[in-house]
């Protein structure tokens, strides 16, 4: 009995250090195989949970430590950064040492000028996540689709290499499920996706909006030289939806480019 009790304390211990971390995020993936596979290396995923993990350190050091809160996700060096941030200034001193990262080639920054989230919104941005997974199990249209979610302040970011279905039905998807009051689309879209593809249905109804990355930082030449050669389309068009709108429309992402 003692034995299980400390499994279940050391348990508990984790998940309060993930959450207060900020790296709470989640990767769903559906049963069937039809989707595009990851372009990346074993060492190439490697090096980017080894970025995730350096950038989100950043937070737990001086000057942030105890003002800053600060998660992040890598793909092949580029970076997107989430979170909160006290000031300006200070969303920008996390950028410029994020770049210094070994293997970051590129930064996007996603910090938000605002006060640290407190241990109750954590709990509820893990709800949503929670509830955004099930949602997309649920979606026919998304099985085969390998899809990282993190919320933050009740805004969501999805990740992953997918067609171009999957990132139309998954923001759809998303930005109807309760809570959601923003969809930050991180996706890298396969170029081998099929172009006339099905669109979503469309769903009773539209809340949350819906954005692009579209804005980033070159890290420095020194970290640029540890990318791998292949890297990813610098700027291509892809849709997204205008929640004021309702309607496709087309935007030059960087983050959101064919390979």
């Amino acid at each position: 009995m003692l034995y299980t009790r400390k499994i279940k304390l050391a348990a508990t211990a984790l998940l309060t250090s993930l959450l207060l971390s900020g790296c709470a995020g989640s990767l769903t993936r559906g049963a069937d195989t039809q989707s595009v596979s990851d372009i990346r290396s074993t060492r190439q995923v490697w090096q980017d949970n080894n970025v995730e993990f350096e950038a989100a350190a950043i937070g737990n050091k001086s000057p942030f430590k105890g003002q800053a809160r600060i998660a992040a996700n890598s793909y092949r060096g580029r970076v997107v950064l989430m979170g909160q941030v006290p000031t300006e200034e200070m969303k920008q001193q996390v950028t410029e040492q994020v770049k210094e990262v070994a293997g970051v080639s590129k930064v996007y920054n996603q910090l938000r000028v605002e006060p640290v989230i407190g241990v109750s919104q954590m709990s509820r941005d893990s709800w949503i996540t929670t509830k955004v997974k099930s949602a997309f199990a649920r979606e026919a249209k998304l099985k085969g689709a390998s899809i990282k979610v993190i919320t933050e302040n009740n805004e969501v970011f999805l990740f992953g290499y997918v067609t171009a279905e999957h990132a139309n039905v998954a923001t759809e998807v998303a930005r109807n499920v309760s809570d959601v009051k923003h969809v930050i689309r991180g996706f890298v879209v396969a170029s081998n996706a099929i172009d006339d593809v099905e669109k979503a249905a469309e769903p009773e109804k539209k809340e949350a909006t819906v954005e692009d990355l579209t804005e980033s930082t070159p890290a420095t030449p020194e970290a640029t030289t540890t990318q791998p050669k292949e890297n990813l389309t610098e700027e291509e068009s892809v849709d997204y939806v205008d929640s004021s709108t309702e309607s496709l429309k087309r935007t030059s992402s960087p983050f959101l480019g064919t390979k």
